[in-house]
Parts: structure tokens; sequence; C-alpha cells
């Protein structure tokens, strides 16, 4: 099932969309705060896995915290996508806090023009 989630829903840290072209299945997740090098993208069979750690800014001791919302910690997604994804040619950047992985369709997956012929 395209887009089916595996963890429970609890578990939806961070948040991500899923876009589909009609060349490839485009995954955007919002990572701000975080370098490129904590972030790892793998393929799982048909499931594309994002983990990684967001750590906190500041150390204990460095004031008063008076209210947190931002989630830190690791993170664990893992994504299904059709078996018509080439995981193999995935591409992922990191640009202003947001992480974009591009994975190309397979031929048979695209869209194809048949022309009608007059008998």
């Amino acid at each position: 099932m395209f887009g089916h989630e595996v963890e429970a829903e609890e578990a939806r840290w961070p948040r991500l969309d899923v876009r589909e072209t009609e060349a490839a299945y485009v995954v955007e997740t919002d990572l701000p705060g975080m370098t490129a090098e904590a972030i790892k993208v793998e393929a799982e069979g048909p499931y594309m896995v994002l983990k990684g750690e967001r750590r906190m800014e500041h150390e204990a001791g460095e004031g008063e915290t008076k209210r947190m919302e931002r989630t830190f910690g690791t993170f664990y997604r893992k994504v299904a996508l059709p078996e018509t994804a080439k995981m193999e040619e995935a591409e992922a950047k990191y640009e202003n806090g947001v992480l974009t992985v591009t994975v190309p369709k397979g031929e048979e997956a695209r869209a194809k023009m048949i022309t009608v012929e007059a008998a």
C-alpha cells in the first residue's frame, strides 16, 4: 500500500509529506536544526527508512526553561513506497531544514502516451 506507515501514530516525528510526480515519488521532511550528517536515509525492501537524532541546543544549567514544545531525540520513520520505486537511484537533499528524498519510478510506472490510429 502506497505511503503506509509502519510505526504507531504517537511515533510520527518528524512529520513528512509524500508526493507523486510523473517521474518520481518525493518525500519531504521538516528537520530544522539538524546537520545533514545526523540524518540517515536507507532502503529496506519496499520501504524508505529515515532516521537520526536532533539534540537539544542548550546545556542543562544554562538558564531556566519556561516552556519546551520542540521535539528532540532520535527518530525512525519507515514509509512504504510502491514496488515501482527505484530506491537504488534515490537522491536526498537537505536544505533550509527540509530533507527532500526523490525516488525515481521504474519505466513500468510512468504514464505512456498511446497513439490511436484510424482504421
